[in-house]
């Protein structure tokens, strides 16, 4: 039987390059006309996905029971900073357990290409909405251009 490390195949697959750091409730609820959704909404919406993605991981929910419209919550603008530094924590929270997953995947082989599966998909989600969130904060001014992100991560 073929040993894979789980650890290693999805080492940097959750990470967000800062993209969810220094949010404030005014640049994580501003309107933007090319963008159908807020930050503030993007990240209600992983926030949801997630949890009910890491649910999934532990055998408490199916995949057919998400419900994806639901899961974009009509509030345009945090109700305040600490609802707004509330959320980011909890996300955070959210990602740590799912390097726990992926550093852990247990069982027979169906059970860990399942986990794996699974990991996959939260981390091709989380990519495509990190890339609306990194677009979005760049042309507010609140993230910096490619040329200065080595320094901006390395802070």
């Amino acid at each position: 039987m073929m040993s894979i490390d789980s650890q290693r195949l999805f080492e940097q697959s959750f990470d967000t390059f800062k993209a969810f750091d220094n949010l404030t409730v005014v640049n994580c609820s501003a309107e933007q006309e090319a963008f159908p959704a807020t930050i503030w909404q993007i990240l209600q919406h992983l926030l949801r996905w997630q949890a009910h993605q890491l649910a999934q991981l532990q055998g408490i929910a199916s995949a057919e029971a998400f419900d994806e419209k639901r899961s974009w919550d009509a509030a345009r603008v945090p109700p305040n900073k600490a609802a707004l530094q509330a959320a980011v924590m909890q996300f955070k929270r959210q990602l740590v357990e799912l390097k726990s997953w992926a550093s852990e995947a247990k069982g027979e082989a169906p059970q860990v290409i399942a986990q794996a599966l699974a990991l996959q998909e939260v981390a091709l989600h989380l990519s495509f909405h990190l890339g609306e969130v990194v677009l979005m904060r760049r042309l507010q001014g609140s993230y910096p251009l490619p040329a200065h992100m080595q320094e901006f991560l390395q802070a």
